[in-house]
């Protein structure tokens, strides 16, 4: 099988934007905040606004999450749908390897840990 007919390429783009530690806070932040405008996220991440538009622009791309305009804000939400998708995705390798497994898998690093807690919730 052919690795791009395996997996579509919008997946990937998904998969690399959790992939990087401020945009995992981002996730993490928007989540617990649930709806939440820039200036909020920007007080809360501590990332300053050109760097934080810039990761917010990525999320947006890879359809991580959702915006609304109030105003002359921005509001952002974790897109759930798109969340299940990956996290649905990500699930059949856990399956797969619980069954073949015969050694225990090296604990997850933060990343992923922190992922696991954003699908979860």
């Amino acid at each position: 099988m052919n690795r791009k007919d395996a997996i579509p390429n919008d997946l990937c783009d998904a998969l690399k934007a959790i992939g990087h530690e401020t945009r995992l806070a981002l996730l993490e932040i928007i989540r617990a905040n649930q709806d939440c405008n820039v200036s909020q996220i920007e007080m809360l991440s501590k990332v300053g606004q050109p760097a934080l538009s810039q990761q917010l622009a990525v999320l947006r791309k890879a359809s991580l999450v959702e915006t609304r305009r109030q105003a002359k804000q921005i509001h952002y939400r974790i897109n759930e749908a798109r969340m299940d998708e990956i996290a649905g995705f990500i699930r059949k390798f856990g399956a797969d390897e619980q069954r073949s497994a015969t050694r225990s898998a090296p604990a997850p690093s933060s990343g992923v840990a922190t992922f696991a807690r954003i699908v979860r919730d």
